[in-house]
């Protein structure tokens, strides 16, 4: 067994004084180590944040050296304060980096690892680059920070951004302030409070509070939160921390790994796709993507994390494909039995290898929207089908942003995320007479879905900003409607604003996914307006760089469909099932 030695608030002086705060798990030897380092805004002396990716003694009994740090102006490290996520990452990762390379302990090869904000740091180092660092394995993590972290098809992500400075930012904030002498009285309660009774930051009438006050006497002390709220997807202020003008000067070998229900599967896609196709023609074979069931994936939490419980199959040992990844590319160790990337197909309940992301024989195919007859509840539910309608219809429903649609499961990270987000049941939210709902008959075959999935939809509406929401479902024989991905678009900030009454083409980005619909499930699309917390509700800004006032205005809503309007779900079809026939099931 290997001897291990641990050091503790290592300092580590950054170029402009500010010093961090690291500690060190190393072979008790003489001998240098490669280096696996996490930077953190979780805290390091924090035993999920420690152990939730890689387990340090595992990584050293592997024959690495750990250096987990605590991020710039985070609980044990220095640094501007108060603390703002994204920005400083890089420079104070590459301090660190540099720092690493340095010690005798080290032979100056570098890895970064870690999950979500812990992923922020080390795309960040790549984009500014440092010499050590050789590879990165980023977990659930975005791409761009204003759409995908902050906004997604112009829509605050309110429940994600909420509850994330809620539990994991504001009470660090809110100490370091009280010791720099202000009065955190107030705020302090009103934490304790929304922590214990997150209802009382949510609520359950929205309309009582905007976006911008949901977090009372704390966002004084956490202004990066009014920050986002003034400047949404596109605007200049997010240019220092993107990604998109980078990926081509990246020369990194990168472990991709990513959840279908994560809140950043949409930029965990897109760096993988970018660096494949854009990044350094040497680095474009050693990227690798693993995607899951999965909400957040912690090896400390196992099987108590997200939906992943549903899938057992889906469980591996994914410290260890880490630290064999990790061997390979900072110590030229073998090679880990590793595809170029394997998701976890849903319904089917496997894991299948892809030689690209996304399969390339995947086939968008249209499944057109029609009104059906009284099938459902009173507006009975509409039809999909790969035949057009001719004939043009309509299908209406009102709006009320005082009575939203509630988010029930899904890539979200509200309280308690992993018994909340996934694969949940859909039917309390399509009994709503704001929900629209299309299917397909029940499937006479399997049908394999995998890839990007999107709704392109003729709409109208009485106010020129609104919201649109998609929902793509798996419904069971039994009747369960089990959410398999969703979207969002703000009409009028997203895209141009809407003449009221005039039709208006749109595209829902609902993500991505992979499932099997089994012989005898049906393919279902739910409609709506609302998707409330997870995302806030339709806003209107007075001028860029403004906080948007949300506007309470009842909207009546239609979605058109026929031969002049065709509404449809556009799914990624694998060729090699079968296909929908004229009677809209699936073909034997």
């Amino acid at each position: 067994m290997t001897a291990i030695r641990i050091e503790r608030d290592v300092v580590i002086a950054t170029p402009d004084g500010a010093t961090l705060s690291a500690d060190v798990y190393r072979p008790d030897d003489d001998v240098p180590h490669p280096a696996l380092f996490q930077h953190t805004a979780y805290n390091k002396s924090n035993w999920i944040s420690v152990f939730g990716v890689i387990n340090p003694m595992r990584a050293v009994g592997a024959g690495f050296a750990v250096v987990v740090v605590d991020a710039r102006g985070r609980f044990a490290s220095g640094g501007d304060e108060p603390f703002q996520p994204f920005f400083d990452d890089g420079a104070s990762a590459v301090a660190v980096i540099e720092w690493i390379a340095t010690q005798p302990w080290s032979t100056g090869a570098v890895g970064m690892y870690g999950a979500s904000n812990n992923g922020v740091g080390q795309w960040q180092a790549a984009k500014l680059g440092a010499p050590a660092l050789k590879a990165i394995a980023p977990h659930f993590t975005a791409s761009e920070y204003d759409e995908g972290w902050v906004y997604r098809g112009g829509a605050f992500q309110l429940g994600f951004n909420t509850w994330w400075t809620i539990a994991n930012l504001a009470p660090d904030m809110l100490a370091r302030a009280q010791r720099a002498g202000a009065d955190t009285t107030e705020a302090s309660a009103f934490l304790a409070a929304a922590q214990l009774d997150p209802d009382s930051v949510f609520g359950h009438t929205p309309a009582d509070r905007s976006s911008a006050d949901r977090l009372g006497p704390v966002g004084e002390h956490v202004p990066y939160y009014g920050a986002w709220l003034r400047h949404g997807h596109g605007d200049p202020f997010w240019e220092p921390v993107s990604l998109r003008k980078s990926w081509d000067a990246i020369d990194l070998p990168i472990l991709h790994v990513a959840g279908w229900y994560n809140v950043h599967l949409d930029g965990n896609l897109a760096n993988y796709a970018a660096m494949r196709g854009r990044g350094p023609v040497d680095m474009r074979d050693r990227q690798h993507l693993i995607v899951g069931p999965w909400t957040q994936w912690l090896s400390a939490l196992g099987e108590a994390c997200g939906p992943e419980m549903r899938y057992p199959t889906a469980l591996m040992d994914m410290e260890g494909l880490q630290l064999s990844w990790f061997a390979e590319q900072l110590a030229d160790g073998p090679p880990p039995d590793l595809p170029r990337a394997r998701v976890f197909v849903m319904g089917a309940a496997e894991w299948r290898n892809y030689d690209e992301w996304p399969p390339p024989q995947s086939v968008p195919t249209e499944f057109f929207l029609d009104t059906g007859g009284a099938v459902g509840g009173t507006r009975g539910e509409g039809v999909l089908s790969v035949d057009v309608v001719g004939r043009q219809s309509a299908d209406s429903f009102v709006h009320d942003p005082s009575k939203p649609v509630p988010t029930v499961g899904g890539a979200t990270m509200l309280v308690n995320f992993t018994v909340s987000a996934g694969q949940r049941d859909q039917r309390q939210v399509e009994a709503r007479d704001d929900v629209l709902v299309y299917s397909t008959p029940p499937l006479e075959d399997r049908l394999t879905v995998v890839g990007y999935v999107s709704a392109v939809l003729w709409v109208t509406s009485s106010e020129p900003t609104t919201d649109f929401t998609a929902k793509l479902v798996d419904v069971y024989p039994d009747g369960r409607a089990m959410l398999l991905t969703d979207g969002i678009v703000r009409v009028g900030e997203a895209t141009p604003p809407m003449t009221p009454g005039e039709p208006t083409r749109i595209e829902v980005d609902m993500l991505a996914t992979a499932n099997v619909f089994q012989r005898g499930h049906r393919v279902r699309l739910e409609i709506a307006s609302s998707n409330f917390p997870k995302f806030d509700l339709h806003a209107r800004r007075s001028a860029p760089g403004t906080i948007a006032a949300t506007v309470w205005q009842a909207a009546t809503q239609s979605v058109l469909h026929g031969d002049e309007y065709r509404s449809a779900l556009v799914l990624p079809v694998l060729p090699s099932e079968p296909t929908q026939s004229s009677n809209t099931s699936v073909a034997s």
